[in-house]
């Protein structure tokens, strides 16, 4: 066991609080004590349990931006079955994409597509973010139930203050529905505070 001193406190077994060596971060992920000279250590001496898993796997170190990733997505499975070396944070970050939007694989084709409004224009399926898209900007009509309360009660030229009582949402939402929908011509301010619709 690593018996040596670190900022003035002994360190390894002889240390109060040593746990045989292996201790698990507030991520969950596993560190292994493996002494200040390895080259994996932080300033503790500890090396993640993964990253040690996935050089021996490889049998060489591990080259700068590759990543070992948790098949399972388990962070304290570190059985060698479950490590695979990704050969950069793009291909790591693919593995968690999340929310069923498909991110553009590294060195996948960015082709034209037809926005699925069917207005036949065109554009290129990932934006500048590798994200996908199926619409253009502003084509992909969502429900606007902030809208729609206030297009509702706004027969007359109303404050704002009585528009956020009536529509029951709070005020922010109600606020920055109000800038939008004047933007977008729905409504007009006739002075501070006081709004009507369009007459357009």
């Amino acid at each position: 066991m690593p018996s040596d001193t670190l900022h003035g406190m002994p360190s390894g077994s002889r240390n109060g609080f040593w746990k045989g060596g292996r201790i698990v971060d507030p991520r969950g992920y596993v560190l292994i004590r493996v002494g200040i000279g390895h080259h994996l250590a932080d300033c503790r001496g500890y090396a993640y349990e993964h990253r040690l898993v996935a050089e021996r796997k490889l049998h060489r170190r591990l080259r700068p931006g590759e990543l070992a990733h948790h098949k399972n997505e388990k962070k304290s499975d570190n059985r060698p079955s479950n490590i695979e070396i990704k050969p950069s944070i793009w291909h790591h970050l693919v593995e968690h994409r999340r929310g069923g939007k498909a991110k553009r694989l590294p060195g996948e084709a960015n082709p034209l597509v037809a926005c699925a409004c069917g207005c036949g224009q065109t554009f290129r399926r990932y934006d500048r973010a590798n994200r996908e898209r199926k619409y253009l900007s502003g084509h992909n009509r969502q429900p606007a139930p902030t809208r729609s309360a206030i297009l509702r009660i706004l027969r007359r030229a109303m404050q704002r203050g009585e528009i956020i009582r009536r529509v029951g949402l709070p005020k922010n939402a109600v606020v920055v529905c109000l800038s939008k929908m004047k933007r977008q011509g729905l409504i007009v301010q006739l002075k501070r505070g006081v709004w009507r619709r369009s007459n357009g």
